[in-house]
């Protein structure tokens, strides 16, 4: 029993890394309400951008910004330019971008 109980920091570190990499690539979903653009995490407000900080947004990408995204797939990815902030670019994965954008537009929201 005395060797197991060196282990269980292993074993705690892989569980918390199976947790976390489960959290972003199937618990991370993306929403757009009044006046907040949310990224949840289990159903929980990780990061929001009120929409009236967003000056445009994009089915595109760069390099240096702030990041939420579950995918590596360029084609899947939304850059939305905030107004203020040090990072102005927000990066998020919504499942369909081109339905994201739309739904972006109808509040007011640029998108080019």
């Amino acid at each position: 029993m005395e060797v197991f109980l060196h282990l269980l920091p292993l074993i705690g570190s892989f569980v918390f890394t199976g947790i976390l990499i489960h959290a972003i690539f199937w618990g991370m979903t993306f929403t757009v309400d009044e006046a907040f653009v949310r990224v949840r995490v289990y159903g929980w407000s990780a990061r929001k951008v009120a929409l009236t900080d967003i000056e445009w947004a994009a089915q595109d990408w760069c390099f240096w910004n702030e990041h939420y995204t579950n995918t590596v797939n360029p084609k899947k990815l939304v850059l939305l330019r905030r107004r203020s902030g040090v990072f102005k670019s927000f990066l998020i994965s919504p499942p369909s971008p081109p339905e994201f954008l739309k739904e972006l537009a109808v509040r007011g929201v640029t998108v080019r």
